[in-house]
């Protein structure tokens, strides 16, 4: 279902996944574009300038703290040497900013690695893709000034969402010539890329999102004015990433653990054989995987484990976390933080699990209805707690609180008259 432009607010409100996919719903961008197809996102009402803006690249740039290649610097497609806006301190390559400005003056673009922890506010647009994708994600920004190419065309290895901030760029995207490329692109692939129609032409302006799946060539023009964009790459977990978790599975049958059968002749004249021992090795390898690849609940394992081992990108609350004792829990809101996917088991003794942040929690006493609305709300105070359930022990559901609060499973904030 599409979003209603009405629904759409991010003026104040935390960011979500949804405002970033208008007018297109999450559901039908997920169905439609991710990772099939590069789509322009419009919507008359989006600005971004809350989570970065010129004054924050001066901030950034003032801080003085980057070393090569936080930041790169292209003139007209090509890579400036870092050697032009860096200086050698102790093996170290110290971007010098002014030299980044002198190049920027002179045409140049550049791009900061990693901005999200420069500039705090960008935080929050990392947390909403994570939060609804689940996937590592990063943010980088690029300035150009007008008229100018910055970066050549290429492909990324992962999924690319360029948020407009200032300005206008010219932008074009190829089709693919390998489905999920897993290595890098190359000048001669570029060139070729060049010669085919672009499938996407278009002009962003302030406030558009265009998606760029992993594998599809582009390049992009600043227009009469200065750019600033953000790019959110988002690398998403692949197939062979469970491969890997089999592995450890595999471990803990003796066949899999033992050595392998030596490639030698009997004749002892160095040539390598396939030896029936070889050959029983193979067998028995081959039975153990068929039967543990039959085994219906192969995958629950594999994500209830991919799951647990989520942790959060921004976990850190001093005040909420930090203090001996958290506020009095009665006059707070307690407010999920993004990035935190949970998984609730109920156990035979009654004792519920649940895995969140990387944790196993062990609760007894407090009903697995209670913990999944704790887990599951946006936000909510005690008086709600008390609501879903009029026999629980506040003591015990206060004690729990406390403790997620502590570990920055909760954030708490004052209520508001």
């Amino acid at each position: 279902m599409a979003t209603s432009s009405s629904a759409v607010q991010i003026g104040g409100a935390r960011l979500r996944f949804a405002d970033i996919t208008a007018p297109i719903g999450t559901d039908e961008f997920l169905s439609r574009y991710w990772t099939r197809e590069g789509v322009l996102l419009r919507f008359a009402e989006r600005d971004f300038g809350r989570f970065l803006n010129w004054d924050a690249v001066n901030a950034i740039l003032n801080a003085g703290d980057f070393t090569f290649p936080g930041i790169k610097v292209s003139r007209r497609d090509s890579p400036v040497p870092p050697e032009q806006f860096t200086t050698n301190a102790g093996g170290r390559q110290v971007v010098d900013s002014r030299a980044v400005v002198d190049c920027f003056r002179d045409g140049a673009s550049f791009g900061i690695t990693g901005a999200d922890s420069h500039w705090p506010p960008l935080r929050e647009v990392l947390d909403c893709f994570h939060d609804a994708l689940l996937e590592s994600v990063n943010a980088n920004v690029y300035c150009s000034p007008a008229n100018t190419q910055g970066f050549q065309c290429h492909y990324d290895l992962h999924e690319v969402f360029v948020l407009q901030i200032e300005g206008t760029k010219h932008w074009r995207v190829f089709r693919p010539f390998t489905e999920a490329p897993v290595e890098g692109w190359t000048r001669e692939g570029a060139e070729e890329a060049l010669q085919t129609e672009p499938y996407i032409d278009v002009v962003l302006r302030k406030g558009d999102v265009l998606y760029v799946p992993r594998g599809h060539w582009h390049f992009a023009v600043a227009e009469d004015s200065v750019s600033l964009h953000v790019t959110v790459g988002v690398s998403c977990r692949r197939g062979l990433q469970f491969l890997d978790w089999l592995g450890t599975e595999l471990l803990q049958e003796t066949v899999w653990r033992k050595n392998a059968p030596l490639l030698r002749s009997e004749a002892g004249d160095g040539s390598a054989v396939r030896s029936n021992g070889t050959l029983e090795w193979s067998r028995e390898l081959r039975e153990s995987l068929i039967e543990k690849l039959s085994d219906a609940t192969l995958f629950d394992r594999f994500l209830r484990d991919t799951i647990r081992g989520l942790h959060p990108l921004h976990n850190i609350d001093l005040l909420t976390q930090g203090l001996p004792e958290p506020a009095a829990l009665d006059r707070v809101v307690f407010e999920r933080p993004a990035g935190r996917p949970y998984l609730l088991e109920e156990q035979s003794s009654g004792e519920v699990v649940v895995s969140v942040a990387g944790l196993d929690i062990q609760i007894d006493g407090i009903k697995a209805a209670v913990l999944d609305k704790v887990f599951s709300s946006s936000s909510f105070t005690l008086a709600d707690v008390r609501s879903w359930d009029s026999e629980l022990d506040i003591g015990e559901i206060t004690e729990l609180l406390a403790e997620l609060v502590r570990a920055g499973l909760l954030l708490i904030r004052p209520i508001r008259s």
